[in-house]
């Protein structure tokens, strides 16, 4: 699978072009966006927000203040590999592994 069929098969569409690299975005749920830059070097960066007090709020649970502006999960480190279909197949399952793996009732303290 080439990289442009993995970012199609992902949900990624083009969001815009910048001076240094393409952006691409996936929402693959209400909450959750995904991101790849694509850097003409061969390169690409993947990171991901998660839109914690939306979601939170849609369960009837205040998070904070509740104000939803600015308060997102996101990756302590974004990932960077290469344009390869591979590679953002594997990033975009870590990711959905993680997200998974949370279990607020039980956070295995």
């Amino acid at each position: 699978m080439t990289f442009e069929e993995a970012l199609a098969g992902h949900g990624f569409e083009r969001a815009e072009r910048r001076e240094t690299h393409v952006l691409y975005r996936a929402r693959p749920n209400r909450f959750a966006t995904y991101s790849v830059h694509v850097y003409p070097d061969g390169t690409a960066l993947f990171t991901w927000e998660f839109a914690i007090v939306d979601y939170l709020a849609s369960r009837g649970i205040v998070l904070g203040s509740s104000e939803a502006l600015n308060t997102f999960m996101y990756p302590e480190h974004d990932e960077t590999g290469p344009q390869d279909g591979a590679w953002l197949t594997g990033v975009v399952d870590r990711t959905e592994a993680t997200l998974a793996s949370l279990d607020f009732a039980d956070p295995g303290d």
